[in-house]
């Protein structure tokens, strides 16, 4: 049946284990693992899954807490589960998408162990920084990066406490010792060139890391943009990493926004405060929205902004603004000024400068080019962002990381 499937469709593949760590509150990662397992199984590849849940660990005591944060470096329980689901299910490859805190590094390990090949998509920097963000106290923080993982235990980097930090600290390095980042995984797939370099910085070996975005399937929407009715729209968590309350400050700024609206759809810790420092008729807090209005809203918008102060993995908010046609507006700080070309798909601004944002916003919205500039990010979905793109992208990443494999089994020892 397997090689059936390999024939069918030309793939490298015909049966992939897909393993994950879901976290309490569903985010992007567990939409892309979704979307990803989808996309496998809609061009006939068989997929096993083998997921954890953190909600697993509030029912826990202090003991068995205490275990799991000494598990989460190494866990033999969870290499002895996954060994014996490798052997029952056989796949030709292995993607990780999280092993953290449940399924630990170990995976690596039961799959070296029986020669199978594995993949880890790199959605955020937990391997490099155990707060995962590369961000400390609403800024950049690259500390544990170029010096010592002690930075983030003294600062307690991990959910603000310097206990829960030790063992996320201790599990990074233990694995970095042991050798498991660098010759353990068969190649990591991050999201940008820019991750691709900060992770090449930590030590791991750039030809191991490969650059695969994200990507949304294109939905018809009837809603389309109108000349007489113009806004910038936020899409997101409204947090402080995320930059709102430099947004709505430069807005305040805005002297003549002739007509122009400002709508902001999410929530977060700082709505209620910001909605409250901020009560003119020409901002909107919309609250949290289903997809399609989202897609509706940021067809209509004239651009999205991005005003993040932290370095954004992947936002999937811009590759949904893309596949609608709107361009976007952007902080110029790691990944974003990657993914968004300066003055083709948008604008850049200097996230923590108020007038910056103020100038930027008035050269976008006095764009001469702005309906080539639409064009032009419709064109860029379509040739790198549609689930066809990518999926040509991840299986050359799976023939390459089976090819490595077959290569190595048969050379002379």
């Amino acid at each position: 049946m397997i090689e059936q499937v390999r024939r069918q469709t030309n793939s490298p593949v015909g049966k992939m284990l897909i393993i994950h760590n879901y976290y309490q509150q569903s985010g992007g990662e567990d939409k892309v693992v979704a979307q990803e397992s989808a996309m496998l199984r809609s061009r006939g590849i068989e997929t096993e899954h083998y997921y954890a849940h953190n909600d697993s660990i509030q029912s826990k005591g202090l003991v068995n807490m205490a275990k799991l944060a000494v598990e989460a470096a190494w866990s033999l329980p969870e290499f002895k589960k996954i060994k014996q689901l490798l052997l029952q299910t056989k796949p030709d490859v292995v993607h990780v998408h999280n092993f953290f805190p449940v399924i630990s590094p170990s995976v690596y390990h039961a799959c070296e162990w029986l020669g199978i090949p594995v993949v880890q998509t790199l959605h955020n920097y937990r391997l490099i920084c155990p707060a995962a963000t590369l961000m400390r106290g609403n800024e950049v923080c690259e500390k544990c990066l170029h010096g010592t993982l002690l930075h983030s235990v003294r600062h307690g980097c991990y959910r603000g406490s310097r206990l829960q930090t030790i063992p996320v600290a201790a599990m990074i390095k233990f694995n970095e010792l042991i050798g498991t980042w660098q010759h353990k995984v068969s190649r990591y797939i991050a999201l940008t060139e820019f991750a691709r370099d900060k992770f090449a910085e930590s030590g791991i070996p750039l030809e191991r890391i490969a650059v695969k975005p994200n990507f949304v399937q294109h939905k018809a929407v009837e809603a389309q943009y109108d000349p007489n009715d113009r806004y910038l729209l936020f899409v997101g968590r409204i947090s402080r990493e995320k930059g709102v309350h430099n947004l709505l400050q430069a807005w305040s700024r805005l002297e003549d926004r002739a007509g122009l609206r400002l709508v902001i759809i999410g929530d977060g810790p700082e709505k209620a405060k910001l909605a409250a420092a901020y009560p003119q008729e020409d901002i909107r807090f919309l609250g949290k929205l289903d997809g399609d209005t989202v897609l509706n809203c940021m067809s209509r918008a004239m651009y999205v902004m991005v005003p993040s102060i932290w370095y954004e993995g992947f936002p999937m908010t811009i590759v949904e603004s893309y596949s609608v046609g709107t361009p976007v507006l952007c902080s110029r700080i790691g990944a974003l000024e990657e993914v968004v070309e300066d003055g083709v798909t948008g604008f850049h601004f200097q996230p923590d400068d108020l007038d910056n944002i103020k100038a930027v916003i008035r050269r976008a919205v006095a764009c001469e080019h702005y309906t080539a500039m639409r064009q032009k990010v419709s064109e860029i979905y379509t040739a790198r962002y549609t689930e066809e793109v990518n999926m040509k992208q991840l299986m050359a990443i799976y023939r390459e990381v089976m090819e490595e494999r077959d290569y190595e089994a048969a050379a002379p020892v």
